[in-house]
């Protein structure tokens, strides 16, 4: 499973994936032969790993609705992550979140990953709504949600919450009738 954007590649992190950068993330840059990027996996990553490995371990489906890994469309170098903090709930909503490598910042990045995952989520008929939370201060953020068709919904103290719904399209029925 692999997504491209005009200058992204994505792809979820698998099991395997997951297990080696919990064990030695520099395996990671081996096997895909990237250059090392001591600022990625960042920390809120390297902290949801064991979680999500166990999730996946237990249900193959969670793959696609966990982190996902963003480098450049050429597999130069790594750009970040992105990624949903797990399946549909019973509404049918899940959220995502996203995180650029300070080097690779207000390139884009991060809004083009951000449609291409949606357009992704959207294509799963359980998926009826997507949620993000940023703080209030992440004026960034809260541009690359606005830019990509979210809606500021609420407030949780410090945290704006963001959500953008599927479009459905109803193709009326029409006949031709001769009288």
């Amino acid at each position: 499973m692999k997504l491209k954007t005009e200058r992204l590649q994505l792809f979820p992190i698998t099991l395997d994936l997951a297990q080696t950068l919990m064990k030695n993330s520099l395996a990671f840059y081996y096997k895909f032969q990237l250059p090392w990027n001591k600022n990625w996996p960042h920390d809120g990553l390297k902290a949801l790993m064991p979680m999500y490995a166990e999730r996946l371990e237990n249900d193959t489906e969670e793959l696609g609705f966990g982190p996902w890994v963003m480098i450049d469309s050429e597999g130069d170098h790594v750009i970040g992550d992105i990624g949903f903090k797990g399946k549909p709930d019973p509404e049918g909503n899940v959220e995502i979140g996203y995180h650029v490598v300070a080097s690779e910042r207000s390139f884009g990045y991060a809004s083009e990953a951000v449609e291409g995952l949606c357009e992704w989520a959207f294509k799963n008929d359980q998926v009826k709504g997507i949620e993000a939370q940023c703080d209030k201060d992440n004026i960034p953020s809260q541009k690359v949600l606005i830019n990509n068709g979210f809606t500021h919904t609420g407030r949780s103290q410090d945290i704006l919450v963001f959500r953008k719904e599927k479009k459905i399209y109803h193709q009326e029925n029409t006949c031709n009738k001769e009288f």
